[in-house]
């Protein structure tokens, strides 16, 4: 039925009051059920100040088609102030982004769906306020359009519904912050599971700034939509009307960040899951190490103060390397910023530290340091000279109730031997005065005594000076092996000397014997060499008078002449030769 056919039945001035009863009742129910509510949502709720809570502006179409809605939110920005705000799930297209002002207590969203929106509570965005003080604060809409998707752009909006909350002090005692998280409508899909491979755990931190995330999408799940940001319980905002079940986030900023998902089926927008991304790929900027104020400089367990400048994640791990040793791990489970080093000797000592935070990123910075020894125990009483029969008494002095470790040394004897090395810890008392005695009689022989002490506190001293103690025999008994000592020198050197004289004697008579043996033989021998050399002359003689004697002229030739004459000389001179010898050998026994 259209406006020119009633026009034309109102001709007759019967008709007239007939004709406008139905033109007013037609457009009447037009407008009725064209008709569209924005609402906040929850529109009543107690809260305390300093607490945060979100409220949904949403939009109630009354079964027609919508496909736009625009709107100013006012506050009170002395009783609330926004904290963020976020878009919601019907509209896709946005010709301003939401925005908000806490000087003016304002909030503005205009946003549109090119293919409409039909439904009762559909979020248009959702507000996180922060309540500031006590009061009773409304949040009401200032003014608002809610656009027909009739192709004409028909305002069809009819009501507007703000909030009316309730702000009470904060007690004595802070309640947990209560954080009011998306209501999704029944029979929508539950929150997704987000898993991660390269983020496993959303408690840890990570270096790494690219995240891959995945999720099983569920039948009759029609669209999904998603938000990365830093608020732990934003909703969603970028819808993908495709599902898809992985994304890779990546250049992820440093800090915490929030992924938000949320799965859509027929009856709606399901609950949202919040998977935390927490990124610090910088180690920390500055290291540096110091000794606690009022540290004990004499102190073996050293407290040390760390200056750390961390950009992102908390420093809570260390690893300490004392004098070039194995590092060893220390944590600093309070956050005080403090480690207790383990005892150390007293002297200089050097260190160096790595810290990592809570993504593995470390920083390593170096420092040294002096222990400081106390005075070093002193003997007082002690005697230079005991015999085995005695247990010596030693008296010394320290610091009060310190515990003295008492070294007593055998000099050159091995040390798996008894007594080579005897170490007892005493006490010293109120005055510092204490006592060593050895659990049992010493040995003969020069010990050495040495002590260090240990306070209360752990501190130690320097080692005494060393004192020298002798085991000895009594005197009686000294000299009685003096005695005997020196009978086992002098009888030996005597029985020596006596032998050494009886072997000259003997020598010196078997000389003589000797002597006069040679003697008898060289004269024996002298005799023979006259005998025997004067039968060769006489055969000589002989042997040349015959050969004189067979010649006509009993002369010999001149050669033969020559002959004789040279053997005759050459007996001669041998005889002078070994007559000589004879007299040298002679000479050597005289």
């Amino acid at each position: 039925m259209s406006t020119h056919y009633f026009i034309a039945r109102c001709k007759t001035s019967l008709h007239l009051l007939f004709c406008v009863s139905v033109f007013v009742l037609f457009f009447s129910y037009t407008q009725e059920a064209l008709a569209a509510t924005l609402s906040v949502s929850p529109g009543t709720g107690v809260y305390s100040t300093g607490q945060t809570f979100t409220a949904r502006v949403t939009v109630n179409t009354s079964g027609a088609a919508i496909n736009a809605a625009d709107g100013t939110i006012k506050f009170n920005p002395s009783e609330l102030s926004v904290v963020s705000v976020s878009k919601g799930s019907i509209f896709n297209l946005w010709t301003a982004e939401p925005s908000f002002s806490n000087s003016a207590g304002t909030i503005s969203f205009s946003g549109g769906s090119p293919t409409g929106y039909t439904g009762a509570a559909g979020t248009v965005l959702s507000v996180t306020f922060k309540a500031k003080t006590a009061g009773s604060p409304k949040v009401q809409f200032s003014s608002g359009s809610v656009l027909a998707a009739d192709g004409r752009g028909t305002n069809v909006l009819t009501k507007m519904n703000g909030g009316a909350y309730t702000i009470s002090a904060v007690s004595e005692t802070p309640e947990a912050e209560v954080i009011v998280e998306y209501v999704p409508p029944a029979n929508t899909p539950g929150a997704p599971k987000v898993v991660s491979k390269t983020h496993t755990d959303p408690t840890l931190w990570y270096k790494e700034k690219t995240a891959s995330l995945s999720w099983d999408v569920p039948s009759g799940v029609v669209a999904i939509r998603t938000l990365l940001d830093t608020n732990p319980t934003s909703i969603p905002t970028k819808v993908y009307d495709s599902p898809v079940s992985s994304l890779t986030l990546a250049d992820l900023d440093e800090g915490v960040n929030y992924f938000h998902i949320q799965f859509r089926n027929a009856d709606g927008w399901g609950k949202v899951a919040h998977y935390k991304l927490a990124i610090d790929s910088l180690p920390p900027s500055a290291f540096n190490i110091s000794l606690k104020e009022g540290n004990d400089p004499s102190n073996p367990k050293q407290k040390l103060a760390l200056t750390l400048t961390e950009p992102t994640s908390k420093v809570r791990l260390f690893k300490v390397q004392i004098d070039g040793k194995d590092p060893v791990e220390m944590k600093d489970e309070t956050g005080s910023s403090t480690l207790e080093l383990p005892p150390v000797e007293p002297g200089y000592h050097t260190l160096s530290i790595e810290a990592f935070d809570e993504a593995g990123n470390s920083i390593v910075a170096t420092f040294s340091f002096t222990v400081i020894a106390f005075e070093k125990p002193q003997f007082i009483e002690y005697p230079h000279e005991i015999n085995e029969q005695v247990i010596p008494v030693i008296k010394g002095k320290t610091k009060p109730h310190a515990k003295v470790q008492v070294s007593l040394t055998k000099l050159g004897v091995g040390v798996s031997q008894a007594y080579a090395v005897v170490t007892k810890e005493v006490t010293s008392d109120d005055q510092g005065a204490f006592i060593f005695m050895p659990d049992g009689r010493l040995t003969l022989g020069v010990y050495e005594l040495t002590a260090f002490a240990t306070d209360a506190a752990g501190a130690r001293s320097e080692v005494s000076d060393p004192v020298s103690i002798a085991v000895q025999q009594p005197g009686y008994l000294r000299f009685g092996s003096l005695i005997v000592s020196f009978l086992s020198v002098i009888i030996p050197l005597l029985a020596l000397t006596l032998l050494l004289v009886l072997g000259s004697i003997y020598l010196i008579a078997r000389m003589r014997l000797f002597r006069r043996g040679v003697r008898k033989e060289a004269l024996e021998a002298h005799k023979m060499l006259v005998s025997e050399f004067g039968q060769l002359k006489d055969i000589l003689e002989v042997q040349k008078g015959e050969l004189e004697a067979s010649r006509k002229t009993k002369k010999l030739t001149q050669a033969e002449e020559s002959l004789f004459d040279a053997l005759t000389k050459s007996l001669s001179a041998s005889e002078r030769k070994v007559m000589k010898e004879i007299e040298d050998v002679e000479g050597l026994v005289e």
